[in-house]
This record gives C-alpha cells, structure tokens and sequence, in this order.
C-alpha cells in the first residue's frame, strides 16, 4: 500500500523545505545541513502518515471482509485542502497467481473498498502538499486480499471477533447514520442493555475526539440526543452477533467513526 501523491505535491514539498531555508539562516547549521534536515523531517512525516495509514486500513480490510473475498483492488480516495474526503472509487488490481477472472467477485471486492474508504477515518495528509484552498490530493491504496489458511485456533477466533464486531459497527452505522446530514468528524461510543426481545432498555451515548482526526471534532449535543433517541428503538433482534445472547445484552459496546462524508455525499 503506498502513498502517491501527484507530482506537483512532491515539487510544493520541494518549495516548502526551501522556504524554511531563509528561515534557518541564521542558526549554525550550514545551507546543505538545513536541507538535508528538512528533507529528512518530511520524509519522516511521510513515512508515518504512510504506517498510520496502512495500519487502519489493513485492520479494517481484514474486519469487513466476512465473505472471504480475494483479489487485488486499488483503493482511490480524492481528499481536498481541508482533508474531507471528496471522492472514493476502486480499480481492479493485477490478478493474484492461479486466480481466474470472477466479475461478480470483483464487483463485490470493489464495493467493499469503496466502503472502506468512504467510512474508515484515515490520518490527514499534510496541509503543505495543497497548492491552494481548491486543490485536491489523491491517494493510491493498493490492496491484496489473499486466503486466510494456515491459521491457528486462537487466530481463526480472533478473526471471527473482528468480522462479528465490524458487522456490528455496520448495523449502527446503517440505522442512525445513513441518510442524515451529518457536521462533524468524530468517534460515537454506544454504551446499552436490552432484554431478550431485543428491546433496547438502557443506551449511552459519548462523541469524542478521533485520535487521526482530531481538528474535525465539535461537540453536538444534537447529534448525542438523536443518536440516544433512536438508539433506543432499535431491535437488536436484527443485528448481527445477538443471537448468542438469548436472555439478553447485559452491556453491548459498538463505536462507530462518524464524518460529513461517511454517506459516500460529496463536498460542495
């Protein structure tokens, strides 16, 4: 999975570590020094970003894909100069060795991606790569998805946790999110008990901060309210995992990334 920034970005970083030149002049590190400094300060925001970045995305990769698809699929997302995502979309990668062409695999693989990079909260790209307040970045996410075999007792479990708890933050994602206007970038924790029918007797709900994406968050108080409100009439006979406790919830857990974009709606 790799960053690829347009050309003009790598030149603008190029601008920026060159301005901080003339700033540096007067310190006792000599012009060469103050380059390679600056030069070795981006790369290793970028490098960081890059980690971050994977990191997220694989964890989650490896959560959605409870039908055990694979494949190579390039994840596309466009961010603008304030870093809301404008645009996401999957392109086919080349095929895995001894993998036939499966259109609706594919087709399949694609959608989960394209969730993926609409929902996930990612780090922010660095506000210096943006010529301006119009321009827009891209970033290139290479993917692979290859059969899980091979794998222990206790890694199957683990992967059976992480499909079970991803279709969890799905449902609540799909009942009180879809379909709303949502303002701010945050984490929703929902803290709730229901009886055996599936009626939701008590629900807490907290917004905080995301540790990727701090500067979106506001707190709203109005959001929280509805997010209370209609949590409370959810039948939780309907999501998924419920069935294992028959005599109730006595404490579910579920947090779910929220964003302006998180519905797949664009920017204007």
């Amino acid at each position: 999975m790799e960053f690829n920034a347009p050309s003009p970005s790598r030149w603008l970083l190029a601008l920026f570590g060159a301005s901080l030149l003339s700033l540096a002049g007067c310190q006792s590190q000599t012009p060469e020094q103050a380059a390679a400094s600056a030069a070795a300060q981006v790369q290793q925001k970028d490098e960081k970003f890059i980690h971050t970045f994977t990191t997220i995305l694989r964890s989650y990769a490896l959560a959605a894909n409870e039908d055990e698809l694979t494949g190579v699929m390039n994840m596309i997302m466009t961010v603008d100069a304030q870093n809301h995502v404008v645009d996401c979309s999957a392109k086919r990668g080349t095929l895995l060795p001894n993998e036939g062409q499966n259109n609706l695999r594919q087709a399949k693989l694609a959608k989960l991606v394209t969730e993926l990079c609409w929902t996930t909260l990612f780090p922010e790209v660095s506000p210096k790569v943006f010529a301006n307040a119009k321009d827009t970045q891209v970033i290139v996410a290479p993917m692979v998805f290859t059969p899980l075999m091979g794998l222990s007792d206790e890694q199957q479990q683990l992967q059976k946790t992480r499909i079970d708890l991803y279709r969890q933050i799905r449902f609540f994602r799909e009942q009180l999110f879809v379909g709303h206007d949502i303002q701010s970038i945050g984490v929703a924790s929902f803290h709730l008990i229901a009886d055996a029918q599936g009626k939701v007797n008590e629900c807490m709900v907290n917004l905080n901060q995301s540790p990727y994406r701090s500067q979106g968050f506001k707190v709203d108080s109005a959001l929280q309210q509805r997010l209370v409100t209609q949590c409370k009439l959810l039948d939780l006979r309907k999501m998924p995992g419920f069935a294992n406790y028959p005599k109730g919830l006595p404490m579910g857990y579920v947090q779910v990334d929220y964003s302006p974009w998180m519905n797949g709606h664009k920017q204007p």
